[in-house]
């Protein structure tokens, strides 16, 4: 080791010691600013072109001691409610390194505390996979136990009352997602929500909006850009949550969670909130109904989530987003309902065309038609193959197509679209009953485009009463869709064409090859004594 290194060594050793010295005693901008000085004095790799096993351990064990630094001056900068500004930095050390815990950690409390909870969430989720796969164990406690807080927005994640800074109580939450351009038709369902707004001259007002629809219609999409062009009809802000990234197991836990989050966000001080939830929801209604708030409450499960935010009187709106067709009365006495099914062929080609541009769609428009049919016609698949199209200039429109007809890899195809749609699938098949979720992916299994309930009954070899229910409730998860009345009023079904492929890989994965043999060969039976 040179001298010159070994001055800097002895240096930063002191530095980091004093630093954490000031640390103890409170003084946590001394503190940083020595932490800081002691980082200054590293311009690369330790004892980097300087060869030996000696040299080799020495210098892991120098790297070591930075990174420890680093923990303890992000602890520091957190402390102070520094989250904004020390974001950027932490995000690139982390980056840095990847399996380092301690960093990941901050990392998550910092961007939580900027106001980034979903970016935190799906984070930690990343790092956790590459964790395991590379670490071949699972993380700390500490660490899971950070998350599952950001998923339940746990006050004891905000900075403790002395340590913060004093908020703008007059500041008004706006909390809605970005919108979205360039969203394509749904003109209609747009003047449905409409009616949110208006205050009837002989009747209460409508207060609660549902829309309803399959997974990668654009529900979020609709209802963010609805709440956009409304804004300035509600002073007093947007409130915003997304409920599939909570923790449901402990509903009553989860929605005094939220309760407690929006009251905070509309500046009630923590210790005001009431700790009973019946208490939670009534202040929670008292306060909607002196203000004008819209509350957006994304991805619910069932409605039962619901209840608890319905503004009781007053200019407050609730919107919702949802899955299941459930009848609007159960949110609340003469609900704004809308139900999103995909887009039509025209409209699905001119969201490939705004995005790719016109000069390089007109060049193939039958390709840029198949490739919305291959899509379904569902907003976020058309968004996603439209953002590989741009991520590959060199690709033709014909050529993506071909690599979309083959169903096997479609979803893969679609990137980070297609992943989305499994989520939003995953989220609406977990609700269904153990005869409707067989239903749904022994019909995965069929090439044909269109289905009755006596189909169902044969593949299941069940009860055709038993068949209709299971079907129905399909229906009203928005899995399949009534594509036409046979003889006698039977019914025809048919899936969206990305859920069929969805419901194919569950059936693939959670029945036997026998059982979807001995289904098959029974409906194929029964197909030849009809005819």
């Amino acid at each position: 080791m040179t001298d010159a290194c070994s001055f800097d060594v002895r240096d930063f050793a002191a530095m980091a010691a004093d630093a954490a010295d000031s640390a103890r005693q409170s003084r946590l901008d001394d503190a940083v600013g020595l932490y800081r000085k002691a980082l200054d004095l590293w311009t690369g790799p330790a004892l980097c072109g300087v060869a030996g096993r000696l040299v080799e351990d020495e210098a892991t064990r120098l790297e070591a001691e930075r990174l420890a630094v680093y923990e303890a001056l992000f602890d520091a900068e957190l402390s102070l409610g520094r989250h904004n500004e020390v974001l950027p930095e932490l995000s690139a050390v982390a980056d840095d390194h990847p399996l380092h815990e301690k960093l990941r950690h901050s990392l998550m409390l910092a961007q939580y505390r900027c106001g980034r909870r979903a970016e935190a969430a799906e984070g930690f989720r990343s790092w956790r996979r590459r964790f395991v796969d590379e670490i071949g164990m699972e993380p700390s406690a500490s660490i899971h136990q950070l998350h599952n807080a950001i998923l339940q927005d746990a006050p004891g994640l905000a900075l403790h009352a002395e340590a913060a800074p004093h908020p703008d109580r007059r500041t008004i939450p706006a909390e809605l997602p970005a919108d979205v351009p360039d969203l394509i038709g749904r003109h209609s369902e747009l003047r449905a929500l409409d009616a949110l707004l208006d205050t009837p001259p002989d009747g209460p007002p409508i207060r609660t909006g549902v829309v309803a629809g399959t997974a990668g219609a654009g529900k979020t999409s609709l209802v963010v850009h609805w709440a956009s062009r409304a804004w300035e009809s509600f002073p007093d802000g947007l409130l915003y949550a997304d409920l599939s990234q909570y923790e449901w197991s402990h509903e009553a836990a989860t929605v005094h969670s939220l309760l407690h989050r929006f009251l905070r966000v509309l500046g009630i001080p923590a210790e005001s909130v009431p700790e009973r939830l019946d208490e939670c929801v009534s202040f929670y209604r008292s306060l909607l109904a002196e203000r004008r708030v819209l509350v957006v409450l994304d991805n619910a499960r069932t409605l039962a989530h619901v209840q608890p935010f319905l503004p009781g009187y007053g200019d407050s709106r609730l919107l919702v987003t949802t899955d299941g067709r459930q009848d609007p009365l159960a949110v609340g006495r003469g609900a704004v309902r809308v139900d999103l099914d995909a887009l039509s062929l025209p409209e699905a080609a001119d969201l490939v065309t705004r995005m790719v541009g016109e000069r390089r769609v007109l060049d193939d428009p039958r390709a840029v038609r198949e490739l919305s049919r291959l899509c379904g016609g569902l907003p976020l698949a058309l968004r996603a193959a439209a953002g590989r199209l741009i991520a590959k200039p060199h690709w033709s429109v014909r050529h993506f197509v071909y690599r979309l007809a083959e169903a096997d890899r479609r979803l893969e195809e679609l990137g980070a679209g297609g992943v989305e749609l499994r989520a939003g699938f995953e989220r609406a098949y977990s609700g269904l009953t153990a005869d409707a979720a067989r239903t749904c992916r022994m019909l995965g299994l069929l090439d044909t485009p269109y289905f009755t309930a006596d189909t169902g009954a044969t593949l299941l070899a069940v009860d055709p009463a038993d068949a209709e229910d299971a079907m129905e409730q399909l229906f009203d998860m928005h899995f399949v869709r009534v594509a036409g009345v046979g003889p006698g009023g039977t019914l025809h079904y048919a899936f969206h064409e990305l859920v069929r492929l969805c419901a194919r890989e569950k059936a693939l994965a959670e029945e036997t090859e026998d059982e979807r043999y001995a289904a098959l060969s029974r409906l194929s039976e029964a197909q030849l004594a009809r005819s």
